[in-house]
């Protein structure tokens, strides 16, 4: 369907519509318009022009006597070409900066500081996902012992990102032997993307070779329980502030959304989509990809 054109004063009621259903949460009409903003119209002028706009999709009546809503497609008019943008005042900007400046744990606590940080700022739920070791290539592997069969795997990424992993042993293996093995490892899977290191691995333990070489099989066991599932460890803050906004009062709502945030491959899903874009991506509604999520808006940032 293609966009129309709209007039000066088209954009501007469009504007307001909207503007004043997202502080209200309700049906917009023409009278509040006519009272809030001044645009030198009547009432009756300004019913017109938003049941032009409604013809065109950017507004729907939920009820014959009721005011009107925006539709997804209005939304989308809006963030586009109406919406004004606004840059952080010097006071958030330092709020950030002190808060980031403080955290001094690894980096899942950044992660976990910057959902608080920007939930707060916002008021909106947050949701943050780790760096994908899959974008990267092995630098190296590092055991340490835990002790009772536990083992603690850090893995060090090309671009430096961190990850540790603690794993069950099926036997235990001495000091000297998990040394000789991540020096294997490093020399095998250097520079190695996590999708070549999969193949590899998956490669050579299918040789029937590997079962001689008792040092190589355990390598290449502790490489699959460490490296092979990577499915983006994901933060969730904030998700109490929807229930402060009056759009969420409907309980049914609320559920099927928290229902989706406790699923775990579907904000995967979602944030793996942001990782095409380069700049901050608005998704609206039904354009998400998840059903679940189709009430509500995602500002989504790589």
């Amino acid at each position: 369907m293609e966009t129309p054109v709209l007039t000066p004063r088209q954009r501007d009621v469009l504007k307001a519509v909207i503007q004043d259903h997202i502080l209200r949460a309700e049906p917009i009409g023409s009278r509040t318009i006519s009272r809030r903003h001044a645009f030198h119209l009547s009432p009756a002028s300004i019913r017109n022009i938003m049941a032009d706009l409604e013809e065109f999709g950017f507004l729907a009546q939920p009820h014959t006597s009721a005011g009107r809503v925006p539709t997804d497609r209005g939304y989308r008019m809006y963030v586009d070409s109406l919406m004004e943008l606004e840059g952080l005042s010097p006071e958030e900007v330092q709020r950030i900066q002190a808060r980031i400046a403080a955290v001094r744990g690894a980096a899942e606590e950044l992660l976990r500081e910057t959902g608080r940080l920007l939930a707060a700022i916002t008021d909106y739920t947050c949701v943050i996902m780790a760096p994908r070791l899959d974008l990267n290539t092995f630098r190296r592997i590092e055991f340490v012992d835990l002790g009772r069969g536990r083992l603690l795997v850090v893995f060090v990424a090309s671009s430096s990102l961190v990850q540790h992993k603690v794993v069950l042993l099926d036997e235990p293996i001495s000091g000297e032997e998990l040394g000789r093995i991540a020096r294997y490892l490093d020399e095998v899977l250097e520079d190695k993307t996590l999708a070549e290191v999969r193949a590899f691995i998956v490669e050579r333990m299918a040789e029937e070779k590997t079962l001689y070489d008792r040092l190589l099989a355990r390598a290449l066991a502790l490489a699959q329980k460490a490296l092979l599932d990577d499915e983006g460890e994901v933060f969730v803050d904030g998700a109490s502030h929807m229930a402060r906004q009056p759009e969420f009062a409907d309980v049914e709502k609320m559920r099927a959304i928290f229902a989706a945030f406790e699923e775990k491959s579907k904000l995967v899903k979602i944030l793996d989509a942001s990782l095409r874009n380069t700049d901050v991506t608005v998704i609206i509604g039904s354009e998400g990809p998840v059903p679940g999520l189709a009430g509500l808006s995602l500002i989504v940032s790589p």
